[in-house]
């Protein structure tokens, strides 16, 4: 079957950009105009999701530009084959952000795409003014060896060293369905049900491919020169207002897992565990998620 691309510009209350950083063309989901001195509020999506993961948050902000991208081999952006690193990855955020026209960032990531964004603001911090993150540690922290982590973590990241049988499987609909399934919290329909156009998204030719690779670099990273390195640039503490948020049935990651997290922060630093939802918040939980970013913004920027 062809892979079909309509899942890349579902209809809703944003528009679908095009737009060049870093080298490479990116797929936007925005809403609302970009001004002179107002941050953008920037959605990174984690594994195995794009910009849709966000279709509950889009919505909701209407005092700020809002954006959801897709990251390089996702969705509608370019599906490069050699560009799978983590430095190259976090820059294509910060590139995004400035292509769009914007001076500074709030950036709000999940898993995959939170590490990216705990990265980016590291890099770029001048231009990111805050973070808020989704099932996502300081990626220092989660890529050390140890038992942070759950064994089910470690089962699921061992699948991505075997590429070839990965690759094939994460783009049926039954493997997605039962990965989202598998990862949220027990009789929470909100991220498998949309097990169908994540595959389409996935089917995508050579997405399935790129996201792979994506995920062995990190893995891959600690024992890695150039991903020492890597983690090394990112290590400075960042001095701005930062959100981390736990769906505290997570099977992937247990709350210990954010227990150095703190120690990466010299700005306002606030921990939040949802109850009900395991490790898709955003869309398990979309209600709860959209007010605790509400707050945040409130709080810390004056939103």
């Amino acid at each position: 079957m062809p892979a079909d691309n309509a899942c890349v510009t579902i209809p809703g209350p944003w528009t679908h950009r095009l737009v060049r950083a870093s080298g490479a063309q990116f797929h936007v989901a925005l809403r609302g105009e970009i001004t002179e001195g107002q941050p953008l509020l920037l959605f990174v999506h984690g594994f195995p999701e794009y910009w849709y993961a966000w279709r509950h948050q889009l919505p909701a902000f209407d005092s700020l530009p809002v954006a959801a991208m897709d990251l390089r081999g996702a969705g509608g952006s370019d599906r490069t084959r050699q560009s799978f690193d983590g430095p190259t990855l976090a820059r294509d955020i910060t590139g995004v952000v400035r292509s769009l026209g914007a001076t500074s960032a709030i950036l709000v990531g999940h898993g995959h795409g939170a590490g990216l964004s705990w990265a980016a603001a590291a890099l770029e911090p001048s231009l990111v003014r805050g973070l808020v993150t989704l099932s996502a540690p300081h990626p220092v922290d989660t890529y050390r060896l140890g038992f942070h982590v759950t064994f089910r973590t470690w089962r699921h990241s061992l699948t991505a060293f075997v590429p070839t049988l990965a690759e094939k499987a994460i783009q049926r609909e039954d493997v997605i369905f039962r990965l989202l399934t598998e990862f949220s919290a027990p009789g929470n329909t909100g991220a498998s049900s949309q097990a169908e156009v994540y595959s389409q998204a996935m089917a995508l030719p050579n997405a399935a491919h790129c996201q792979i690779d994506q995920l062995r670099w990190s893995w891959r990273s600690p024992r890695s020169i150039t991903g020492r390195y890597f983690l090394e640039q990112i290590e400075a503490p960042l001095d701005i207002p930062v959100l981390t948020i736990r769906g505290a049935l997570d099977p992937l990651l247990p709350d210990r897992a954010w227990a150095k997290t703190g120690s990466h922060i010299t700005g306002p630093y606030q921990h939040i565990v949802i109850p009900e939802a395991g490790h898709f918040p955003h869309e398990e939980a979309p209600e709860r998620v959209t007010g605790l970013i509400t707050r945040y913004l409130a709080a810390h920027h004056g939103i």
